[in-house]
């Protein structure tokens, strides 16, 4: 165990190596001076820190969209922007990285014993306030963080450890719910000093540190002199707020801000202008047609849905539709994630594929007029289809993307009408099964947890979708502790969706990160982590 002395000792010497760095150096010196006596001088308030730095210039300029009321804490900061910015303040004992996949972190090295997982923490790593980092801490922080409830972003992985304690200073001991190697998504949260866990701006050890913020929402981050990896290049960052999207677009355009990331279509336009970079990210959210799987519906014959599947042209849709904001996929695993299975993308534009799907099954043009037909006794059906949908509040790129499918349904012969309305009233239709395709958009997890699309009563099962083949799979996740079985689960997974069409996948809609400068060292960019490799950030 660290004595007490010793600790204070080490928290002194950072913060005077913190304040050399901030101050130039003079008031470091001063307050070095008063230190020589004794450890009885007062090191400087948060307050007094904020009041030395300029709260109108920095490095880069970074805008960020934020509605409501802005907060900054992991505890509190639900929106996706100011979550994407804390990855550049906090670190997590289990990092993910370009592929989504755990690495280590905060911790070197763990070792799985069934339910149980000890992790080693480095030694030597420091919060912002000098503190060392301890196994209490991450303890700490989990417990507040499990107890804010399901809005806040880390609630929900969470919920896959039993309890948590510290074994020793730099050992943490973790008890899962299930054997799965999944579990080392949930120890990828941002881990706080415990004693600032209330602040509006906690303590966390990664490259930069909050310094202040003011009223209007513009917050300062200074690089982090105590930070375990090599110095950042960008030493200041200033946020800059925006309330929506087009006024944030604007101000990178009229160089109010340097950098933006935004998952806004308006920003469509702005990556092909002239003086800006931009680096694409996949979202989390995804696209997909969700078929009526009763009988009382054409699309409960897999052969409709496949051919639903050939005749629709869905880089165009992306392209037209999504404005080219869009990422094509048949399943609902981002193709970036290292349990993606590239087999998965079996389905191209062919007319002809899907025509001779419909013959197959009875459908044929017998009145010369490019619709398909099947006698019914003396009468001819038609094979009607109903898409429904519902616009976004700031757009209507599902609208526009319905009329495209019709459009390509239509070309091949089938009858087919779009009623977009609300998103309440669009559920309500499938609840009811009062349609034949519905074009939703739905919010996955970062964790790569299909269950709530697949699983028997998922909760955006939305058709009813039940299968015991795919039940078995989902359940045997919860007991993989092997990467590779892992990865072979999760391709019988996807080849057994995109083979049986319980939803008809389109695509992941796409972020960017627009930029004044160039935007060399940063790679890997996610859906809550835009800034990857910013400390890095080059000419």
């Amino acid at each position: 165990m660290r004595s007490i002395a010793n600790c204070t000792l080490r928290r002194i010497s950072a913060w005077i190596l913190a304040l050399c760095l901030l101050c130039g150096g003079a008031w470091a010196e001063d307050l070095a001076s008063d230190l020589g006596g004794g450890l009885q001088a007062q090191l400087p308030t948060h307050d007094e820190l904020a009041a030395a730095v300029n709260m109108e210039t920095a490095d880069v300029v970074i805008g960020y969209i934020e509605p409501g009321y802005a907060t900054y804490s992991p505890v509190t900061a639900h929106d996706w922007s100011m979550v994407s910015i804390n990855q550049l303040v906090f670190e997590s004992v289990v990092d993910l990285d370009e592929n989504m996949k755990p690495v280590p972190m905060l911790a070197d090295n763990w070792v799985q014993d069934g339910k149980i997982w000890t992790f080693n923490l480095r030694s030597g790593i420091q919060f912002h306030n000098g503190y060392e980092l301890t196994a209490y801490d991450v303890v700490r922080t989990y417990q507040v963080l499990a107890q804010t409830g399901d809005t806040n972003p880390y609630y929900a992985r969470l919920q896959a450890i039993a309890g948590m304690e510290a074994s020793d200073i730099y050992e943490l001991t973790v008890t899962a719910k299930t054997n799965s190697i999944m579990t080392l998504y949930a120890m990828n949260f941002p881990v706080m000093q415990y004693e600032s866990l209330y602040d509006d701006m906690p303590r966390g050890t990664g490259p930069y540190w909050y310094i202040q913020y003011n009223d209007s929402g513009t917050v300062r981050l200074e690089a982090n002199p105590l930070w375990w990896k090599q110095q950042p290049e960008v030493r200041s960052i200033l946020l800059k707020r925006y309330y929506n999207a087009g006024d944030a677009i604007e101000g990178i355009r009229t160089n109010q801000i340097d950098m933006l990331s935004t998952k806004s279509p308006k920003a469509s336009l702005s990556r092909k202008l002239s003086g800006l970079t931009s680096m694409d990210y996949a979202t989390l959210t995804y696209e997909m047609l969700v078929p009526n799987l009763s009988e009382e519906s054409l699309m409960g014959d897999v052969n409709v849905r496949q051919a639903v599947m050939y005749a629709i042209d869905r880089s165009v849709i992306a392209s037209n539709a999504y404005l080219d904001m869009a990422i094509q996929c048949e399943v609902p695993i981002v193709p970036s994630s290292w349990l993606y299975e590239s087999q998965s993308a079996i389905y191209y534009y062919s007319p002809e594929r899907a025509l001779q799907l419909m013959q197959s099954i009875g459908w044929l043009d017998l009145t010369g007029d490019g619709r398909l037909n099947k006698r019914n006794g003396v009468l001819l059906e038609e094979p009607r289809v109903t898409i429904v949908t519902y616009n976004e509040s700031t757009n209507s790129i599902r609208e526009n993307a319905a009329n495209l499918i019709k459009e390509y349904l239509e070309a091949v012969g089938f009858t087919v009408t779009v009623s977009v309305m609300s998103k309440e009233k669009a559920r309500e239709a499938v609840r009811s099964r009062n349609y034949d395709l519905a074009l939703f958009g739905v919010n996955l997890s970062e964790i790569p947890d299909v269950n709530a699309i697949l699983k028997s009563g998922g909760s955006l099962n939305f058709n009813h979708y039940s299968n015991e083949d795919m039940d078995m799979l989902l359940e045997r996740i919860q007991s993989a502790s092997d990467e590779t079985i892992l990865q072979k689960i999760y391709s019988d997974i996807q080849m057994t969706v995109v083979n049986r069409l319980p939803v008809l996948g389109l695509l992941f809609r796409t972020g960017t990160v627009l930029s004044t400068r160039n935007m060399g060292g940063m790679y890997g960019l996610r859906a809550y982590d835009n800034f990857n490799g910013f400390e890095f950030l080059r000419e």
